[in-house]
């Protein structure tokens, strides 16, 4: 069945910072969003990491150090729970919307490994579904940012608490059909479409590596690949 047309899932982490080789979960979101766009909380809640959390990371997202103390749970008993639950999704052929599926990823395996928790699905067979990945595919040539915010609006999506799990989750989900609304060379089976983008992945970052130095800019080259596992 192609990938959209059926109830999804949709994952969004909150971190310590941007590298996920090794900042810290503060918060998962991890929510079956049906057909008609309701969401239901499979893995919804907040995780003391033991870690100071960075004022930044409290100014974006709205967590703060005591709400982790007070409401965190400990990383091994959520991040369990989230695996348990991936798997379980993983079998009943639920695709998993992720947006910057090269980030949470990563990230989560890395707390996995870190917390002697197991390893996620390979992928396929998990099929994730990343926005960001599609649009830039889609519409290569569109000026301004891409993160979930611009390409929400540009789709006409409205987000409610922005840079919150669930909130993030939810909308991601929205987006990501609204892009198959509009394109149709993604209305593709699960095995299908994660081939798009493994190879859509690997031509924006070949092409973008190569833009960078042309136009003088000095900044870290793109490494991270598609998920695989």
């Amino acid at each position: 069945m192609q990938w959209h047309k059926g109830p999804l899932a949709a994952l969004d982490l909150e971190a310590t910072g941007t590298d996920p080789r090794s900042v810290r979960i503060i918060e998962v979101g991890l929510f079956r969003i049906d057909v008609d766009g309701t969401s239901r909380p499979i893995v919804e809640q907040l995780i003391d990491p033991g870690v100071d959390l960075p004022t930044r990371i409290t100014e974006i997202t709205g967590i703060r150090p005591q709400d982790l103390e007070s409401m965190g749970r400990k990383p091994e008993e959520v991040l369990s729970a989230t695996l348990s639950a991936i798997e379980s999704i993983v079998e009943d052929g639920l695709p998993i919307v992720i947006y910057n599926a090269t980030y949470d990823w990563p990230l989560l395996a890395a707390e996995l490994k870190r917390h002697g928790l197991g390893s996620l699905p390979s992928v396929p067979p998990a099929i994730l579904i990343d926005p960001l990945v599609l649009d830039r595919h889609a519409d290569r040539y569109r000026k301004g940012s891409r993160t979930l915010e611009a390409i929400a609006a540009h789709y006409g999506v409205r987000i409610d608490d922005a840079h919150r799990a669930g909130g993030d989750a939810a909308a991601t989900a929205a987006v990501a059909r609204e892009i198959a609304r509009c394109y149709s060379e993604f209305h593709l089976d699960g095995p299908e479409i994660v081939a798009l983008e493994t190879e859509a992945h690997r031509r924006w970052k070949n092409s973008f590596n190569e833009y960078l130095p042309k136009k003088g800019r000095r900044r870290s080259l793109v490494t991270e690949v598609w998920p695989t596992g």
